[in-house]
């Protein structure tokens, strides 16, 4: 009897626990059926707006497109033609006013680089020499002004007006054109007669030298036991001509006046070679085996040269091209507007015509005071 009471009782509870599972599952189901429902509601949502979001787009695109078709970029313009800028204090400030300003304070500058770099690009093409000259002058203009100013390379562009590096080699390179333009044009100016006078009455043989230098100091507060006041120097240089006259051999008197003097070989050199004028001058007058009979001034100060040998003279086109360089350097440093006068040439040369006749006039009067 307890038996069927505690068997019936389990399969009550059995039978509960079934139908609470599958009430379970049928809520479970329910859930998951409304989920699905509102995923694809949400899926439904969102291609609605990405139809509405792209349509939008493509609306915009299309009215950008008629608009840069049909609608084209406008200036304002007031009814006696000029372009309005800006306004300031009700003032209308116009086009004409800017240009009119930039005639008066920056024109002629403006134009003329503007100009010159238009000619020289075109005349003289970019090169790995011109890159590199450029790139070394930049480097020389840093290292000074961090040297001598104490400040660095952004300082040194910023406070020369360069917006960039970029900015400032480009104005070394129109630099450069220039002075490859201002080498040809002094050249040109050099007539065959020049360069035959030259030849005739300056080259000479290669001369074998030495000398005998006097220090003369260049100031009061000298230390250097070597270097002597002007008139002590040439009173030395002149006793030690003394000596050497008197039999006195020139090893014997370097070594008597070795602490007072300087003594160099200097090898043969050349008509053109990089001493000092006075110098030259006296290595080429002097004699075989003969030595100064007068004490020489240099800028370093006063010289015994002795000549040891010369070699013969060469011949005019073995020596042509090194004439023309001297001949051109002192054409340049007899004409301290030369250079101006060889860019002036170079518009000249490009046909060089303003429409602007205030502009033109302010040029004018700009290249006036170069001639």
């Amino acid at each position: 009897m307890e038996k069927n009471t505690k068997k019936d009782k389990t399969t009550n509870s059995k039978k509960k626990v079934e139908k609470e599972e599958k009430n379970i599952n049928k809520v479970s189901l329910k859930e998951t059926k409304r989920k699905d429902t509102d995923i694809k509601h949400l899926n439904h949502d969102n291609d609605t707006n990405r139809k509405i979001c792209y349509a939008f787009l493509i609306g915009v695109i299309i009215t950008v497109i008629v608009v840069i078709i049909i609608w084209p970029k406008r200036i304002a313009t007031l009814k006696d033609g000029t372009q309005p800028i800006l306004t300031v204090n009700n003032k209308t400030y116009t086009a004409d006013d800017l240009y009119n300003d930039m005639k008066d304070t920056y024109s002629i500058n403006i134009l003329i680089n503007s100009l010159d770099k238009r000619i020289l690009d075109e005349k003289y093409k970019e090169d790995n020499a011109m890159n590199d000259s450029v790139k070394k002058t930049a480097e020389y203009y840093y290292s000074m002004y961090e040297q001598y100013q104490n400040i660095t390379k952004e300082q040194f562009l910023e406070n020369n007006g360069f917006k960039s590096e970029k900015e400032f080699l480009e104005y070394l390179k129109l630099d450069y054109r220039r002075n490859l333009y201002y080498d040809e044009y002094v050249k040109n100016l050099i007539n065959e007669k020049d360069i035959e006078k030259y030849y005739k009455d300056e080259v000479f043989g290669d001369v074998n030298s030495k000398h005998i230098l006097v220090s003369v100091s260049k100031d009061d507060t000298s230390e250097n036991e070597k270097e002597l006041s002007d008139e002590d120097a040439k009173k030395l240089a002149n006793e030690i001509i003394d000596k050497l006259n008197k039999g006195t051999s020139w090893d014997d008197v370097i070594n008597e006046y070795k602490d007072k003097i300087t003594n160099e070989d200097l090898g043969y050199r050349a008509f053109n070679a990089s001493l000092d004028t006075a110098y030259l001058k006296e290595m080429k007058n002097l004699e075989v085996n003969t030595y100064s009979k007068t004490p020489i001034l240099s800028s370093y100060g006063y010289h015994i040269v002795y000549k040891i040998d010369q070699k013969d003279k060469p011949e005019l086109k073995d020596v042509k091209e090194d004439i023309i360089n001297i001949l051109a350097e002192e054409k340049k440093n007899d004409d301290s507007n030369l250079y101006q006068k060889a860019l002036i040439n170079l518009r000249k040369e490009a046909k060089l015509e303003f429409k602007d006749t205030d502009l033109g006039e302010k040029y004018n009067k700009y290249i006036s005071n170069y001639k």
